[in-house]
C-alpha cells in the first residue's frame, strides 16, 4: 500500500471521529434542554428504577419508577409533575394500618368515648387489618376494597363459647365499611388521599347462593323491634312491684342482698316506665348537687351516663347532644317505690352518689334474661324495654314528638325510622277507623 493511501485512509477516520463526536455533543445538549424544559428532576439509579424530584408551592414530592434510561425517565417525569399538580399524588409511604392508628391517635379518641374506641380496635385487629394493613394508604383503590368487601362478606362470627358460627350479618359488614371510610376521609382531610376510594361502594348480597347467608338476610329484612304488649307490660310490672315489696320487708336476708334484690327489680321498673338507656339508669346520681329522681316533683332528670370498660372499671360520661339532656315526668305509680328506695338507701347508709352503682352494668342484662326465663315471661333483652315504653305510648296515642323527646333523640326522624312498622300499623287502623263512620 502506497503512502498516500494510508494519509487519505487516516483522514477519513479522522473526520468519522469529529462527525461522531459532533453528534454525541448534540445528543447531550438536546438531552440537557429536554431536562430544563421538563418539570422536576430525577436521578437513574443504575438498577432499571429512576428516583423523581418535583417541588410544588414549597411541598417537596419524589418517587421512585421503573426506568432504564433518559427517555423513559422523563416520561415517567412527566407524568408523575402531572399529577402532582392536578393534587392526585400521594406523598406517603403509610401502610394502611399505619395510618389507622394516627386516625385512631388523632381523630377517634380525642372525639369519642372509650367504648366507642373499643369497639373500633377490636374490628380494625379482627376484620379488618388481616385483609388491609399491609396495603399502601396510595395503593389502596376502589377495585382492592370491592374485593375486601366481597371476601368478608361471606366469613363467619368468630365467637369462642358458642356452638355454631353463622355468617356475620350485613348490618355489621356495614359497619366495617362505615370504620374504613372515616379512616380513609381522614387521610383527605391530611390531604394524604384528593377522594375517598371507598365513597362510592355499595356492599350487595343479591348474587350471594350461601345458604347461612340467605338465611340472615331473610332474618335481618323480617326483624321487627320486640317489646311487651300492654299484657306483658302489666303482668311484668305487677310481679317486680310484689318481688320488690317482698325483698324490701324481708327481715331474713342480710342488707347486701337486700339492697341488690330491691334494687334490680327497681331498675327494670323504671327503665319500663321512664323509657331510659341502660346507660343513663346507671348514671342517676342523688346528692348535694344532682337529684336526678325528685320524689316531690316527680321528674326524671337525664344529664349523664354511666360505663363500664374492663382495665377501667365504671366511668361516667356527659351527654354529646343537647336533645340526650332531659327533664320529664315520672308516672305516679312509681313514686311510692321511688320513696321506699330512697328509705332503703338512707338505712344502708348507702354513701355512693350513683343510686345503683353497687349492681354490675353489664350485669344487670344477663339477670334480667334470666329473671325472664326463670318467671316464664316472653324473653326480651334490656335495651327492647326502652322499645316497649315508646311503643305502648305510641299505641296509647301519644304523639311522636313528645315520645322522641321523652327518649332523647337526636331528631324526631330517628323516632319514625325505629318505629317505622308500628306507625304503619296504626295508620292503617287510623284508616279503617273512617270506614266506622
Amino acid at each position: 500500500m502506497s503512502l498516500n493511501n494510508i494519509n487519505i485512509n487516516e483522514n477519513l477516520i479522522e473526520q468519522m471521529m469529529k462527525l461522531q463526536e459532533q453528534l454525541q455533543i448534540a445528543t447531550n445538549k438536546k438531552t440537557t434542554e429536554n431536562k430544563k424544559r421538563k418539570k422536576g428532576s430525577y436521578q437513574l439509579l443504575g438498577n432499571g428504577k429512576a428516583r423523581l424530584y418535583y417541588m410544588l408551592n414549597r411541598v417537596y414530592y419524589k418517587d421512585t419508577v421503573d426506568a432504564k434510561n433518559d427517555e423513559e425517565a422523563l416520561e415517567k417525569l412527566a407524568l408523575f409533575v402531572e399529577s402532582v399538580e392536578k393534587g392526585q399524588f400521594i406523598n406517603t409511604n403509610y401502610t394502611f394500618g399505619e395510618f389507622a392508628q394516627i386516625w385512631l391517635d388523632e381523630k377517634v379518641r380525642p372525639n369519642a368515648g372509650e367504648r366507642c374506641v373499643k369497639k373500633y380496635i377490636g374490628a380494625l385487629n379482627n376484620r379488618i387489618l388481616p385483609y388491609l394493613g399491609n396495603i399502601k394508604l396510595k395503593d389502596l383503590n376502589r377495585q382492592k376494597l370491592e374485593k375486601y368487601f366481597n371476601t368478608i362478606k361471606q366469613t363467619k362470627t368468630n365467637y369462642e363459647k358458642r356452638k355454631e358460627n353463622n355468617t356475620v350479618k350485613p348490618a355489621t359488614v356495614h359497619k366495617w365499611k362505615s370504620i374504613i371510610h372515616a379512616c380513609l376521609e381522614y387521610a383527605v382531610e391530611c390531604e394524604l388521599l384528593h377522594k375517598n376510594p371507598c365513597d362510592k361502594i355499595k356492599i350487595t348480597y343479591t348474587n350471594t347462593t350461601d345458604e347461612n347467608t340467605l338465611k340472615e338476610l331473610v332474618k335481618s329484612k323480617r326483624e321487627k323491634i320486640c317489646y311487651y304488649t300492654s299484657n306483658e307490660y302489666k303482668s311484668v310490672c305487677d310481679l317486680l312491684e310484689s318481688e320488690f315489696k317482698k325483698y324490701y320487708y324481708d327481715t331474713t336476708i342480710d342488707n347486701d342482698k337486700k339492697l341488690r334484690e330491691v334494687g334490680r327489680r327497681f331498675l327494670i321498673l323504671l327503665a319500663l316506665k321512664t323509657g331510659m338507656r341502660r346507660s343513663e339508669l346507671f348514671g342517676l346520681a342523688k346528692n348535694d348537687d344532682y337529684y336526678d329522681l325528685n320524689y316531690e316533683e316527680a321528674t326524671f332528670d337525664v344529664n349523664k351516663s354511666r360505663h363500664y370498660l374492663s382495665g377501667k372499671g365504671k366511668f361516667t360520661k356527659y351527654a354529646k347532644n343537647e336533645t340526650s339532656i332531659r327533664k320529664k315526668s315520672l308516672p305516679k305509680s312509681i313514686l311510692s317505690y321511688l320513696n321506699l328506695y330512697y328509705k332503703l338507701l338512707n338505712n344502708l347508709d348507702y354513701k355512693n352518689m350513683y343510686i345503683f352503682d353497687y349492681l354490675s352494668i353489664d350485669g344487670i342484662c344477663s339477670w334480667f334474661s334470666n329473671w325472664q326465663e326463670k318467671n316464664k315471661i316472653k324473653k326480651i333483652r334490656f335495651h327492647d324495654i326502652r322499645h316497649t315504653h315508646a311503643t305502648l305510648l305510641l299505641y296509647k296515642g301519644v304523639d311522636v314528638k313528645t315520645i322522641s323527646e321523652r327518649l332523647g333523640h337526636a331528631d324526631i326522624q330517628t323516632t319514625l325510622n325505629i318505629y317505622a312498622d308500628v306507625l304503619k300499623e296504626l295508620d292503617i287502623k287510623a284508616a279503617n277507623k273512617l270506614d266506622e263512620i
